[in-house]
């Protein structure tokens, strides 16, 4: 590496804490430091040269050339560290077994620089559990940080006050919250509320008992409309809450002037198979879809084809193929 560097960022609060680690290590160390904080959905097909990456590796569809990656596998519970050559190849030169984050990784990666940290046991902690999603051990700190982060999911200058509440962490050992993220904390809990507005009214389209959610601005409810910036980050919230209790559900949402959509499915006698073949194939072959857990993820390979009349078309199809299916069984 040269006296000047750039760090990636992942876009959690973990990936966030670790690259102030590392960045405070290495301007200890006289290095000029740059920061980028890359959306999740730019990272693939994105380029890394010459940089360090923070829960950012070539499994994000990443290319890393020249690059030291500090990840975190959080099922294995395992930190490692992998240096990139100039070709992109990955070679894992470091595995930290006793740490629960990127945030431990990187303490422990900082160790071999002849540098060292202490972060309050209370964020270590909160970092974790919310890795493993064990919200109700978190602290109210901890709470306010997640809270904050997901009214603020697709936010670039959001990671800019996170980056830096983490160095005050660090070099005050201060937890003490700034206002603007006690304040989208706060937003975060009138969202949910909304939320459960929204379902209990019903205030969403009902295909015999599938509901559909329509998150955007050009729904012509004007309770979503009026409250669209506040029910965006609890889109997903709403779709799995209307999903636990019915079985199954289907939203599209607007995000970043396209849409995208999701079907939560925790029916046995419906397959996500079936559903993905009944797509036509001349819509499929532009469509992205990925299966997460019991979430059908599906954008348009073309973000401006993300309009929300091709995406209602798209759920008309995936809709009738689930009451197709339901019919069969």
């Amino acid at each position: 590496m040269s006296l000047s560097t750039t760090i990636y960022s992942g876009w959690g609060w973990d990936q966030v804490f670790g690259t102030a680690i590392l960045a405070s290590a290495l301007i200890r160390k006289g290095y000029r430091t740059f920061l980028e904080f890359p959306a999740p959905n730019e990272l693939r097909g994105m380029t890394i040269s010459k940089a360090y990456a923070i829960g950012i590796t070539h499994r994000n569809g990443t290319l890393m050339l020249d690059t030291i990656s500090i990840d975190y596998n959080n099922e294995k519970r395992l930190g490692i560290v992998i240096k990139y050559d100039s070709e992109g190849k990955g070679t894992v030169s470091m595995r930290f077994a006793n740490v629960r984050s990127v945030t431990e990784s990187v303490l422990e990666y900082v160790y071999t620089l002849n540098e060292s940290f202490e972060l309050p046991k209370e964020i270590l902690n909160d970092i974790a559990f919310m890795n493993e999603g064990k919200y109700d051990k978190m602290t109210k700190i901890g709470r306010a940080l997640y809270k904050a982060i997901r009214m603020n999911y697709m936010n670039k200058t959001f990671r800019q006050l996170m980056y830096q509440y983490a160095l005050s962490v660090i070099t005050k050992k201060s937890l003490k919250l700034p206002e603007v993220i006690v304040n989208e904390a706060n937003k975060y809990d009138k969202a949910l509320l909304l939320a459960q507005q929204l379902i209990k009214e019903e205030r969403f389209t009902k295909i015999e008992d599938i509901p559909l959610f329509i998150i955007s601005k050009y729904n012509k409810d004007e309770f979503v409309k009026e409250n669209i910036e506040l029910l965006k980050p609890v889109a997903y919230d709403i779709l799995n809450r209307a999903c636990r209790s019915l079985g199954i559900s289907v939203l599209v949402l607007e995000t970043n002037n396209t849409h995208t959509m999701r079907v939560c499915l925790q029916r046995r006698d419906i397959s996500f198979v079936k559903i993905i073949a009944s797509i036509p194939r001349d819509i499929s072959d532009k469509l992205y879809i990925t299966l997460k857990g019991n979430n059908l993820l599906i954008r348009f390979k073309d973000p401006g084809m993300g309009t929300i009349e091709n995406m209602l078309s798209v759920a008309n199809e995936i809709v009738s193929a689930i009451i197709s299916a339901k019919q069969k069984t």
